[in-house]
């Protein structure tokens, strides 16, 4: 049986599977690019007009990780990896 990959553009992972065309969301963008612990999804502390955001747009930071000082902030969003 042929077994088809694909890569992630981001982090560079190999996924593997039986069927052409899967499609696989590398959960790469959970982890921190400093030091590789998992964040924790972002919420603003403050009104979120405040930050621009009114239902029309998305907010542009989607994690955060808080073992660092100051906090490193993520925009980065789930990829998708095609298995070819």
């Amino acid at each position: 049986m042929k077994v088809f990959e694909g890569k992630c553009s981001k982090c560079g992972k190999i996924y593997y599977s039986h069927r052409k065309g899967d499609i696989i969301v590398c959960d790469c963008w959970r982890y921190c690019p400093l030091c590789g612990a998992e964040m924790t999804p972002y919420t603003p502390e403050s009104n979120m007009a405040l930050y621009g955001f009114d239902g029309k747009r998305d907010l542009k930071i989607l994690m955060v990780c808080l073992r660092h000082t100051p906090p490193f902030y993520s925009s980065q969003k789930p990829v998708e990896v095609e298995l070819t």
